[in-house]
């Protein structure tokens, strides 16, 4: 039988662990846990189409948002990164991210707290690789001091799911 909770889950009880760009862990502001969809092979008949149990999963892209720091070390190390995959400055740059450390991916960790701020679930994404680096919004124009955030996209194959 499954156990009754009264806490609903916070959705500020959150933090994040990514080997390959730790500036951006204490900043990541905001995270979505990724959507997932399953596709029913479709089998057609004479009378009508009848479906078949799911053969693949589909996994939505893992996004956040984090505050830039003011020497934009965070934002330099997802720019840096996307740099070397795509190898678009230099040729050298796709190898040496290569012969990094961590390689092209990095898993992440994001760990759910309870209501005692205690880890709870997490969340592990095996081989991200950020897709999208969002813009910096910067206005001279502004009453209140709102720092500046960015957003990432990151592609990963599979994540799971442990408590």
């Amino acid at each position: 039988m499954a156990e009754i909770i009264n806490n609903y889950l916070s959705p500020t009880n959150f933090t994040i662990s990514i080997q390959r760009i730790p500036n951006i862990e204490f900043f990541v502001q905001k995270m979505s846990i990724p959507s997932l969809s399953a596709t029913a092979p479709a089998r057609d008949t004479p009378l009508s189409t009848l479906y078949d149990i799911n053969d693949k999963l589909i996994y939505s892209d893992l996004e956040m948002t984090f505050i830039v720091d003011e020497n934009m070390n965070n934002y330099k190390e997802i720019f840096d990164w996307m740099e070397g995959l795509s190898g678009s400055q230099t040729p050298t740059q796709t190898q040496k991210l290569a012969l990094s450390e961590y390689g092209f991916k990095s898993d992440i960790i994001a760990t759910i707290t309870n209501s005692h701020k205690n880890p709870n679930t997490r969340f592990i994404f095996r081989d991200c690789f950020p897709t999208g680096l969002g813009s910096v919004e910067l206005d001279v124009n502004v009453q209140d001091v709102s720092y500046a955030t960015c957003s990432v996209t990151m592609r990963y194959n599979i994540f799971t799911m442990e408590q």
